[in-house]
């Protein structure tokens, strides 16, 4: 049977799970900033764009977050096993349910596009986007009550993982999934 995954191998995950998402998810937002302003730019925000192509580009951004932390994991990769993205592969690292079935693409897209962007995701370019597109849609000025709010889920998040027996973090619990090691 699969063991939890160790704190430090998930972490190593994640940081590679996050650099290599975010690279993806700017892909769109870069070719729309250069297409609107005629030449290569390498800007990395949605600034300076009319409403529709931030909205354009934010959409974009979102499905490519969907296709690495979702679409992917849904699908059986090399080693024929379900759950990983390409940190986790790399890292021998898979998530599962609690029962030890593989996630299905409804639970991997409530996990990652409800609880880890919206919920924990100041830290994904994805998170950003949506917060910025808020603003140029609204003109609220909201960043200080989303890093608040996000402060106080990382917390949450870490106690849960550090004061539960099964060491699953907010996403974990919410979606009853468990992250083991192979």
């Amino acid at each position: 049977m699969n063991t939890n995954a160790p704190a430090w191998k998930r972490f190593l995950a994640f940081l590679i799970d996050w650099y290599l998402s975010s690279l993806f998810g700017s892909i769109p937002v870069i070719i729309v900033q250069s297409a609107a302003q005629k030449d290569l730019i390498l800007l990395n925000q949605l600034d300076g764009l009319s409403l529709p192509l931030a909205w354009t580009a934010c959409i974009a951004a979102l499905f490519c977050h969907f296709l690495y932390y979702c679409y992917l994991p849904s699908r059986p990769g090399k080693n024929g096993l379900k759950g990983q993205t390409l940190g986790m592969r790399l890292l021998h690292l898979q998530l599962l349910s609690e029962t030890g079935e593989p996630l299905s693409l409804g639970i991997l897209t409530v996990r990652h596009m409800v609880f880890v962007i919206l919920l924990q995701g100041y830290l994904t370019s994805s998170h950003l986007y949506l917060v910025s597109l808020f603003q140029m849609t609204t003109d609220a000025y909201i960043v200080p009550y989303v890093q608040t709010f996000y402060y106080i889920m990382v917390l949450l998040s870490l106690a849960l993982y550090l004061f539960s027996r099964r060491r699953q973090l907010l996403q974990d619990r919410l979606t009853r999934s468990r992250m083991t090691a192979l």
